[in-house]
Parts: C-alpha cells; sequence; structure tokens
C-alpha cells in the first residue's frame, strides 16, 4: 500500500506524460436548494454522466474522486445570445458588375445592391473570443452562443463551449441561428426602416428564385444558367425552414414586422432582444415563437411613492429655483420600466418559450438581471430553465445539455450557495464535458479568529476515502491568533517513512495546512482543508493538477497530567 503523497505523485508523473483520460466520481453534493437537502454523488466518464446517486455501473479503481462539500450542482448555464467571440464584417454592397456611366443616364439601383446582406457568413469561422471566456466560467455558463449582428442578415451563429481550448474543439453547434434586423452599416441605400425591409424582401425574393432555377436545372427542364452566389446559396436552408430566422427585435412593431415577412418567405422565426416582446405574447404563444432575452431595461428610475422616496424638504427662502419633475410623470415612467422588467414574467405565464441572452453585455450582468427577475416574482423554477434546459431547447442541443441526468453532457457547475437568490453565490467547480476545473473563489472569512472552543492542536489519525492508500497522521500545534504548523506523516512507495513539514491557520472552524516534499525526484505540494467539529476534521487533500482525495481525521485524547 503507498500513502496519498505518493499515489498523487504518481499521478503528477503519468499526466506529464500523456494525458489519460479518468472517470470522475463526484460525491457529498447536492441536487436541491438547502442545508437539509440530502446529498448525492455523480459518475462520469468520456464527457458524459454515467449516473446519479448509487447503483450502477460502479466506480471505476481508477476514478479520481472529488468532495463536493456539500455544493448545489446546476446545469452550466446557456448564454443564448452574445457577441462575443464574433466581429461581424461589413458586406460588401456591390456584387455585379457597374454600368457605364458615359453610354446613358442612369436612373435606376444597381441589380445587386447588397447592403447589410451577407447570410453566408459564419461565425464558427471568425470565433475567436480570446481569454474573454473566463468570465463566463466565472459565473457558470458551459457554452455561449456567438452571434452575428449589427446587418439585415448578419450571418449564421455558432454554440461554443467555454473551454479555454481551440476553437475547432470548442464548437459545438457550427450552425444555429440566420440572424436579421432592421440596420446596416454604410452609406447609401437603404438607409430607413422601410428601405431596410425592401432590401430584406428584395433579397428573399431572389433567393426563391435561385432555388426555382436550381430544381429546374436539376429537373432537366430548359431554364437559364444559374449564377453562383454564396449568399443565394446560403439562404435555401432559411427559405426550407431548415434553420429559423433569430430577429434582433426590441419593438413590439418590430416584431410584427418580422412575423409578416415570415409569413410571406415561409421562414421559421425567433426573437433577440424582446424589451417589448411581452407586448406580443399571445401572438407569440400562437406561433410558437420562442424569445431571448437580453434584460435591457435602461437604468431604473427612483419609486416615487417606494418606501425609500425621499420627502421633499422645505426650501429656504433665499434658496435658487430648481425644477422638479413633476409625481404623476415619475410614476409613468417607473411604470413603463416596471412592465419591461416583468416582460419575462408575462411572456412565460402565456406559455412562450423564453431564454436568456448577454447581447452586448457580460455574464455577471446577465446573472444580476435575473436575480433581480426573481426577486420580483419570476418564479425560480422559471429562470433556471431559461438558463438550462429551455435554453438548451431553443438553441437545439437538448437534452445534452441543461440537464441534471445520465446520458446527458457531464457539463454543469458547484455553487457554494444558490446563484439565483444570493448575490454572494461563487462557482468553486466547473464540469465542461467532464473535464473538472477548480475555480478561484474568495475565502470568506479567511482572515477570522478561530470561532470561540476550536482548537487544532493534537495528534490527528487520517482515514483517507480511497482504500488502495494507507492512512496518515498529522501532529499540529495552533498559536492563539489561529497559525498553525506541524508534521503530516504517511510512508513513501519504497515503505520509508515520509515526514513533510506543513503550515496555515485555522479561520472559524476552517483549518487548511499546506506543505512541500520530494517524492521519486519531484516537487510535490499539498493541501488540506477542511472543518473542524469537535475532534473531528473533514476535507480534502489536494495535489494541484493531480489528485483530490477526502479524508476524516479524529483527535487523539489530550493526556491526563497530573
Amino acid at each position: 500500500m503507498m500513502c496519498p503523497l505518493a499515489a498523487a505523485t504518481v499521478v503528477v508523473a503519468l499526466s506529464a506524460s500523456a494525458e489519460v483520460p479518468r472517470p470522475v466520481l463526484l460525491e457529498n453534493v447536492r441536487l436541491a436548494v438547502g442545508a437539509d437537502a440530502p446529498t448525492t454523488s455523480i459518475l462520469m466518464r468520456d464527457g458524459r454522466i454515467l449516473r446519479i446517486g448509487a447503483g450502477e455501473p460502479a466506480a471505476p479503481v481508477d476514478a479520481r474522486t472529488i468532495d463536493g462539500k456539500g455544493a448545489l450542482v446546476l446545469p452550466a448555464f446557456l448564454d443564448a445570445y452574445s457577441f462575443t467571440g464574433c466581429t461581424t464584417p461589413e458586406p460588401n454592397a456591390a456584387r455585379d458588375k457597374p454600368r457605364s456611366t458615359s453610354t446613358d443616364v442612369q436612373v435606376d439601383m444597381r441589380e445587386a445592391n447588397r447592403k447589410g446582406i451577407q447570410p453566408s457568413f459564419r461565425a464558427a469561422d471568425a470565433f475567436a473570443p480570446g481569454d474573454k471566456l473566463e468570465d463566463w466560467r466565472k459565473y457558470g455558463f458551459g457554452a455561449l452562443l456567438s452571434a452575428p449582428h449589427g446587418q439585415i442578415l448578419s450571418g449564421v451563429s455558432a454554440l461554443a463551449i467555454t473551454r479555454d481550448v481551440a476553437p475547432r474543439e470548442a464548437l459545438l453547434r457550427a450552425r444555429v441561428f440566420d440572424h436579421a434586423g432592421f440596420e446596416a452599416t454604410g452609406p447609401g441605400y437603404p438607409g430607413t426602416l422601410m428601405g431596410a425591409i425592401a432590401q430584406l424582401r428584395q433579397f428573399l425574393i431572389d433567393a426563391d428564385r435561385q432555388r426555382v432555377l436550381l430544381e429546374r436545372r436539376a429537373a432537366g427542364k430548359p431554364g437559364e444558367r444559374v449564377p453562383f452566389d454564396s449568399d443565394l446559396e446560403a439562404t435555401q436552408d432559411l427559405l426550407a425552414r431548415r434553420r429559423t430566422v433569430c430577429a434582433e427585435a426590441e419593438e413590439a412593431d418590430d416584431i410584427d414586422r418580422f412575423v409578416k415577412l415570415g409569413d410571406e418567405h415561409g421562414f421559421a422565426l425567433a426573437v433577440a432582444g424582446g424589451r417589448e416582446a411581452w407586448r406580443r405574447a399571445p401572438l407569440l404563444f400562437e406561433r410558437k415563437i420562442p424569445v431571448i432575452l437580453t434584460l435591457d431595461w435602461g437604468d431604473e428610475p427612483d419609486d416615487p411613492d417606494g418606501k425609500d422616496a425621499k420627502k421633499k424638504k422645505p426650501e429656504a427662502e433665499d434658496a435658487p429655483w430648481t425644477y422638479e419633475e413633476p409625481i404623476a410623470s415619475r410614476r409613468e415612467k417607473r411604470r413603463q420600466w416596471v412592465e419591461a422588467r416583468d416582460g419575462a414574467k408575462t411572456l412565460s405565464t402565456a406559455g412562450v418559450a423564453i431564454a436568456f441572452g448577454t447581447g452586448k453585455e457580460g455574464p455577471k450582468e446577465l446573472l444580476e438581471r435575473v436575480r433581480k427577475l426573481v426577486e420580483a416574482g419570476l418564479p425560480r423554477d422559471v429562470a433556471l430553465r431559461g438558463l438550462t434546459d429551455g435554453a438548451a431547447e431553443i438553441l437545439g442541443v437538448a437534452p445534452a445539455l441543461g440537464k441534471l441526468a445520465a446520458g446527458s453532457d457531464a457539463t454543469f457547475a458547484l455553487w457554494d450557495k444558490d446563484p439565483l437568490v444570493d448575490k454572494k453565490a461563487q462557482v468553486a467547480w466547473l464540469f465542461l464535458d467532464g473535464h473538472a476545473q477548480e475555480l478561484e473563489t474568495k475565502k470568506k472569512g479567511s482572515d477570522a479568529a478561530p470561532a470561540e472552543g476550536v482548537d487544532a492542536t493534537g495528534t490527528w489519525a487520517i482515514d483517507y476515502d480511497a482504500p488502495q492508500v494507507t492512512d496518515g497522521e498529522a501532529e499540529l500545534k495552533m498559536e492563539k491568533d489561529g497559525k498553525v504548523e506541524g508534521t503530516l506523516r504517511g510512508k513513501a512507495p519504497d515503505g520509508s517513512a515520509l515526514d513533510v513539514k506543513v503550515e496555515g491557520r485555522l479561520s472559524e472552524k476552517t483549518l487548511r495546512v499546506t506543505g512541500d516534499t520530494t517524492i521519486a525526484g519531484r516537487s510535490v505540494e499539498l493541501i488540506l482543508e477542511g472543518e473542524i467539529d469537535g475532534d473531528t476534521w473533514k476535507g480534502t487533500l489536494t495535489v494541484p493538477q493531480a489528485d483530490v482525495l477526502g479524508f476524516t481525521a479524529q483527535r487523539a485524547p489530550k493526556e491526563d497530567h497530573r
């Protein structure tokens, strides 16, 4: 039998030569909110969840065991609409050979003016998030939709996982939505809403004509030769309803316009932005049009009738006059803001499928706004669904993502608190395709003094949770300020004694000590951390970049000195 120090070192040596996929057994986690919620375990392998709870299949002997420390497990969040990772280029408007201006006066527009039109652009080909995805991982997001935007037909979005890997490995779906809007960059026609609608209609008519010509050629019927046009070709999936058009629409009138265009040209529709989508809730439900809300409500106006409303102070006779907005106007602004904020609740109550996206913002802002929705009365399960399985269904990746179930992808997060109700909640671990990443969290009370009556001094007999390793011992001494020093003892693979000097501190009830040693010619750092309850110390032994072992230690009784 080898001690856990040696066992962890073996893992370090193996991982240095080749990354061998290992099954992972996650223990002591909760699937429901509340300290009284039962704990369970999750077994995963090859990026998939094999089982949740006890039962078959059994954990392999080489499984890496991670102690969840009672954390709350939630499916990794999905950002269903983000501008991150994709810089949308400006389309080339001139797609034809210009006519000679010396032959005649030209009063009509060019035949192939494509300002704002580039449906052949793919975010998957340009996906380059850099180091920005670290923010998404920090807030528990496992995937995001990288969406082109800002054009009449901006291109096709891609769904990517937030792992720090090459783009070719990060992409989950290379084609998700065709993105459309009523705006285009650059000078010239179209420059108005009417022009943008006409431009889009004309292009869709051209694309439908291209379809007819292609079908006639395929059937051997007479007809003109079909010109090569990548944009017209890319639009065939849109017209055949093989892909959905995601319309950038904040106002209710723009939703109406896109619904009419969908009826005219036969494409399926989703809405992104959706600030006023709640005004069309019955229509959206009837047409089964999902809405991806970016929750951009603008600055919150003060409530003139709220408990925190400032009372008007009497002005001095010689005070300069200042304008005060009438209370009726302030009430109306507050009412409109509240209506926009509660739009998610209105849509959900009407049965409309909703999800949430960051748009031009970041994951921190999105999570804060979803939390504000819950505070304002949106049911927590509705908010969670909009970030997990509801979003996965809209994006076409259910049930692989957004669920905690056997057979689903092992993509989830471990939270110390409920992130939908507690703004101080932090992600401790994030699993993406089964790859575990421990995140650095702010230690609550790490500089706090030891709790009253709690002392780390003593000789601790350590029982590790891995049956293939021998037990150990820690002899510790604590100062009044919580500083701890001592020795961790075990056995090397050759059976010789192994002593490691450790130091750390006791903060409230949490004891953390670290030490460095050398095994088989390699430098190894050891971290023991856990909570003391009476004469029991329970936690984990961690070797960074290698292994994590749970342990339970019992303190030997103090000798009776006479």
